[in-house]
C-alpha cells in the first residue's frame, strides 16, 4: 500500500467510526427505529477499495471495537457487543464488504455490477445478522427484531452506496 492509499484507508476507517455515531430515528414503530450510517459506509468502502484493503479497514474497525474503543453504534464496544443481538450485523460487515469488493473489482465501468454488489452485500449482511438473532431468540423474533423494521432502509442505503461509489469511483478507479 503506497502513502496515498494508506491515507485513504485511514480516512475511510475514521469515516466508518464516525458513521456509528450518525443515527436517525424514524417513527415507524411505537418506540421509533434508529438507523446508523455504518452499513452505508461499509458498502462505500468496499466499493472504492480492493478486497484486501476493504477487509483490512473493516477488520481494524472490528478489532478496535473488540479492544473496547467506543467505535460501534451509540459508542458501544467489546466482546459482549459482538456476541450480542446485533453482533451478527457487525461481523457481517466483513463478509458483505469482501463480497462487494470482489464483485466490483473487475467491473469498474459497469453500474449494473455496482448495484448488484450492493444488494448482494445487503443480503449477506442480513444473513449474518438474522443468523445471530435466530441463534439467540429464534426465527420469528429474528424477523421481528432484525428484518421487518430494517429491510426497507437497508435497500435505500444499498442504493445510496451504489450511487456514491459510481460518482466517486469512476474518476478514481479503485483504491489499493
Amino acid at each position: 500500500m503506497n502513502k496515498a492509499s494508506l491515507i485513504g484507508a485511514v480516512l475511510a476507517l475514521l469515516l466508518l467510526i464516525a458513521s456509528a455515531y450518525i443515527s436517525v430515528t424514524l417513527p415507524i414503530s411505537e418506540k421509533g427505529i434508529p438507523f446508523t450510517a455504518q452499513s452505508l459506509v461499509v458498502f462505500v468502502i468496499a466499493g472504492l477499495f480492493r478486497p484486501k484493503s476493504s477487509a483490512l479497514i473493516i477488520g481494524v474497525y472490528l478489532l478496535l471495537g473488540l479492544m473496547g474503543l467506543p467505535v460501534f453504534a451509540e459508542g458501544s464496544a467489546g466482546w459482549d457487543k459482538l456476541a450480542g443481538a446485533s453482533g451478527g450485523f457487525l461481523y457481517g460487515f466483513m463478509f458483505a464488504g469482501i463480497a462487494i469488493s470482489m464483485i466490483i473489482k473487475g467491473n469498474i465501468s459497469s453500474s449494473r455490477w455496482v448495484f448488484f454488489a450492493m444488494f448482494s452485500g445487503t443480503i449477506i449482511l442480513f444473513f449474518f445478522g438474522l443468523g445471530q438473532l435466530t441463534y439467540k431468540f429464534g426465527w420469528e423474533k429474528a424477523l421481528e427484531y432484525g428484518l421487518y423494521p430494517f429491510w426497507q432502509m437497508a435497500l435505500v442505503k444499498a442504493l445510496l452506496a451504489a450511487l456514491v461509489v459510481l460518482a466517486v469511483r469512476r474518476p478514481l478507479k479503485m483504491v489499493d
